[in-house]
């Protein structure tokens, strides 16, 4: 008697169990409804008029009209851009402050122990990716890679980072072809390692197309490699690292991503994701993009994130040559 007693109470509770489950449901997906309901925050970690601030402005004009909220630029500049990490690390995982990562900061956390983990950032998705160019003097004997590994002597590289994804590919392939390298420092940008390698003070260097363009147009500079999967446009001869034997480093592109504080709800990083794809698809941002020298390169958050881990294997076997040219 008492077995058929439970049962009776189960088959009564199971539909009223079900009700209040499915309302619960409901009451969730309705709060994600409302997300956002203000005005999102962008972080950007270094100052006004950079290409982060750039890329994030034109980006939270068009993305503001698919989240149906404005996004707010904050220029949070400082210790080399780490005073705006730490903030966004730390800032509420509500999804109402983002902000915008790149590769030098995994190398800065490789290289030593920092107040954020990248890993575990919410990526809402990459927004743009721009390959490097290995730039020597169009007068320049060197025609290859390969003429790197003949040289005899350290090839000098000017440069404004070691972090910089325009100076770890020459850190590793200097490491694995096995040539002297030596970093020649202190330049304030891209524009001063050009002119520093037209002066003839260094043999190469490293830089994006849209701060070499000029030169290049002038005829004071040419491209001998391509850090990218394909070959550019604007170089069609140029041959890039993988067809050089380096595959995995066609990755070490100049990337730019959206991301998130730990913990934020997916629910909300796949609305936050989904207004950014559109955005990068969208004509008038296609447009703005080009005028700015902005590379649309869509990433769902899925892809982006399998991007940084891999940027991590790829970078922590090289944590001892990197620090040797910071010293």
């Amino acid at each position: 008697m008492k077995k058929w007693r439970g049962r009776a109470i189960l088959v009564i509770l199971g539909p009223s169990l079900w009700l209040f489950s499915s309302f619960l449901a409901g009451t969730t997906v309705a709060v994600e409804k409302d997300f956002p309901k203000k005005e999102i925050t962008v972080i950007v970690n270094y100052g006004a008029g950079g290409a982060r601030d750039i890329l994030a402005r034109g980006l939270g004009k068009t993305m503001s009209k698919y989240l149906g909220v404005p996004l707010v630029v904050m220029n949070m500049p400082g210790a080399g851009g780490l005073r705006g990490l730490i903030s966004l690390y730390h800032s509420s995982p509500d999804g109402y402050t983002i902000g915008v990562g790149a590769a030098p900061e995994i190398i800065d956390q490789i290289i030593q122990k920092q107040d954020y983990d990248i890993k575990k950032f919410s990526y809402i998705g990459r927004v743009q990716s721009s390959p490097t160019f290995f730039f020597v003097k169009s007068d320049s004997s060197f025609r290859s890679l390969k003429d790197f590994i003949t040289f005899g002597k350290p090839i000098r590289q000017s440069s404004f980072s070691v972090t910089s994804l325009s100076t770890v590919p020459a850190i590793i392939l200097a490491k694995r072809e096995g040539f002297p390298l030596t970093i020649v420092g202190g330049f304030q940008g891209g524009a001063a390692v050009l002119l520093s390698l037209i002066r003839g003070e260094v043999e190469f260097t490293g830089v994006n197309l849209s701060t070499a363009l000029s030169y290049v147009r002038s005829r004071q500079i040419r491209a001998i490699l391509t850090i990218d999967q394909k070959r550019h446009s604007e170089f069609p001869d140029t041959p890039t690292v993988v067809e050089a034997g380096h595959e995995d480093l066609a990755i070490l592109s100049l990337d730019y991503w959206f991301m998130a504080p730990p913990g934020v709800p997916k629910v909300r990083i796949q609305i936050l994701e989904d207004a950014l794809i559109k955005t990068l698809k969208d004509p008038e941002f296609l447009e703005w993009a080009k005028g700015a020298a902005v590379d649309p390169a869509p990433f769902n958050s899925e892809e982006t994130t399998k991007m940084i881990f891999n940027l991590f294997a790829l970078f922590e076997p090289y944590k001892g040559d990197i620090e040797k040219y910071m010293k």
